[in-house]
């Protein structure tokens, strides 16, 4: 079976801080139902057998949105999974509790995709992660700042390695580097049940930081056993921090 993980647990402060009250911004729209990113996700990821969405902060309006907005056929897909710790621990939580949807299905995933839920980008974008024969990660074209950006880098022995600074002051890398990107914040896990296994093996206290640590440990033992890692450039991208963000999306 194939996967698609969205999560959408975080506060949005910075999204919500222009808005009358607040609200996910997965579901914010300034025009249609339709026109919000979460409904852009799940309908680009219509083909995948299952769709998990973890959701936290003001969990009912987005499982709502999601008894009213979707069609039947695809509600049958989705599984919808809350993050109650989304105010304690970091993304890899949410991560996390996606995959342990995903375990206790008791089923076997030869491909996950994971995106973060507020990302726009095209669909020909999409599909090039989503039919890829190996794993994917993605970079866009945007300058790297660290207010911002989630850094990608390789190091001299070819490991992908991602930094992120959770209090949007600096970046920085440690180490000599032959590349560097900023990351698009989606990918494509080819091996799903080895994902699921390391995610497990890992424990949970292991998952209560950033969902980089899992990423970081997949695709490390990627390249431990040889296998390949395609590099997708996305080229329409936009990172939804601020309405002024979501205001340059073209539904």
């Amino acid at each position: 079976m194939r996967a698609f993980i969205t999560t959408v647990a975080g506060m949005a402060t910075r999204f919500a801080a222009s808005l009358p009250s607040p609200l996910p911004k997965c579901v914010y729209t300034a025009g249609k139902r339709e026109d919000t990113l979460l409904y852009r996700l799940v309908t680009l990821a219509e083909n995948f057998d299952r769709i998990v969405i973890v959701t936290g902060f003001m969990t009912e309006t987005v499982e709502e949105y999601v008894e009213t907005v979707f069609t039947d056929e695809l509600r049958e897909k989705i599984i919808l999974v809350e993050n109650k710790q989304y105010a304690e621990y970091g993304s890899g939580w949410s991560l996390y509790k996606g995959l342990e949807a995903l375990m206790n299905t008791g089923d076997s995933y030869e491909d996950i995709l994971f995106a973060e839920g507020d990302l726009y980008f095209s669909t020909e974008d999409f599909r090039k992660v989503e039919n890829a024969d190996s794993d994917v990660i993605t970079v866009n074209c945007e300058p790297i700042l660290a207010k911002k950006a989630v850094a990608l880098y390789f190091d001299t022995e070819g490991y992908p390695k991602y930094i992120y600074d959770t209090s949007h002051g600096a970046l920085e890398i440690k180490e000599p580097f032959t590349a560097v990107y900023n990351s698009a914040q989606v990918w494509k896990l080819h091996d799903g049940d080895w994902l699921l296994s390391i995610a497990r093996e890992m424990g949970e206290e292991a998952h209560q930081g950033t969902n980089l640590i899992v990423l970081n440990n997949y695709f490390h033992s990627v390249k431990d056993t040889g296998g390949e890692i395609e590099v997708i450039t996305m080229k329409e991208w936009i990172n939804c921090n601020t309405t002024a963000d979501f205001a340059k999306i073209k539904f």
